[in-house]
Order: structure tokens, then C-alpha cells, then sequence
């Protein structure tokens, strides 16, 4: 009798056990790969890293922001040439993100993405009724990087232009690539 209840044991722990272990959109591992960037730099960046973005499914929608204790503690080990936390993402100064949902709800937007001879991205535009919504990021001159956003089917026409700073210009080309997940070459 001792046996089938020990065995009974093992088994609800082991279930129980890897229940918790899955995050909230129910894939395990949690690492989903953002936090890849911060291997191999300073110690404790990417365990950090991984508590504050992926076990606690930032990507998810209406996940409520994680712990700013984890997040101090990042910034404190920090080393230089460390990234500030991967999955914080910097505002764009040409567009928000509502701009660029009106510009794909529709299917019918277009995209172009230009790279550097090791393939990292320096350009992206994405386009949506002709030439009437534009988002575009130029990361060509690393230490001069803009991005440009126009609407001319509004009234009056909305447009923008700014000299962004370069982690700023990152996070513009992420938010485009993100937008158009199948955006060209």
C-alpha cells in the first residue's frame, strides 16, 4: 500500500511540478528568445532578464508590467556595452503604435527592408495606400539615424520628421518589422 501511495506522490508532484512550470501563454520553455542579446555579458544580466520578460509574458496582451525591483537590479549589474533590458521598448518619435495599426488592419500595407553585409536591418519603410501613409526608419549612418511618418489622408496632413537617437531608431525599426512580419528585402 505504501508503494501505490509513494507512486501516487511522485506522480501529483510531478505534475504539479511542471504546471507551474509553464508560463502563461503555455509555452515552456519560457525563453522565447529576446533575452539571447544579453548572453555571455555581464553576470546575472540574462536570468534577469529572462524573470522580467519572458517568464512573465510581456508579449502578452493585458499582462500587467513586471516587478521594477527586477528591472533595478538589471540596470545595477549592468556593465558598459550591456544593453538596457531587451524587452523595454523606447517610443518612436514619428508615429505611435496606433498609427501603424491603421496603417496594416487592413492586410493591404506594404513593407521594404534594406541590411548591412552581415544582414542586420539599417532601413525600413512601410507603406499603406499608395504613398498616403508612410512610416519609415534610416539607420544608414548609424550616428545619424531619422525616421519620417505621413498621413495625407487626413485633414490637415500629418507629417513628421526627426534625427532620433540611434537606440530610439532600434526600436522604430522593431516597431515597423513588427507591424509587417513579412516585410521584404
Amino acid at each position: 500500500m505504501r508503494t501505490i501511495l509513494g507512486v501516487f506522490a511522485l506522480c501529483t508532484i510531478g505534475l504539479t511540478g511542471s504546471a507551474f512550470a509553464q508560463t502563461p501563454d503555455a509555452e515552456t520553455p519560457a525563453n522565447e528568445g529576446v533575452c539571447n542579446v544579453v548572453e555571455g555579458g555581464s553576470p546575472g544580466l540574462y536570468g534577469l532578464c529572462v524573470a522580467y520578460c519572458e517568464a512573465q509574458d510581456l508579449d502578452a496582451e493585458g499582462k500587467a508590467p513586471p516587478s521594477e525591483k527586477i528591472l533595478a537590479n538589471y540596470r545595477k549589474r549592468m556593465g558598459p556595452g550591456d544593453p538596457d533590458m531587451p524587452c523595454i521598448q523606447k517610443p518612436c518619435d514619428c508615429w505611435s503604435s496606433a498609427e501603424l495599426e491603421s496603417m496594416t488592419s487592413d492586410g493591404l500595407a506594404a513593407c521594404f527592408t534594406q541590411t548591412d553585409k552581415d544582414g542586420n536591418p539599417t532601413y525600413a519603410s512601410l507603406t499603406d495606400n499608395g504613398v498616403k501613409n508612410y512610416a519609415s526608419v534610416n539607420l544608414l549612418d548609424a550616428m545619424n539615424p531619422f525616421c519620417i511618418y505621413t498621413d495625407a489622408g487626413v485633414n490637415p496632413v500629418v507629417s513628421r520628421q526627426f534625427w532620433i537617437k540611434p537606440e530610439n531608431a532600434k526600436s522604430c525599426l522593431s516597431q515597423i518589422l513588427t507591424a509587417w512580419p513579412t516585410c521584404k528585402q
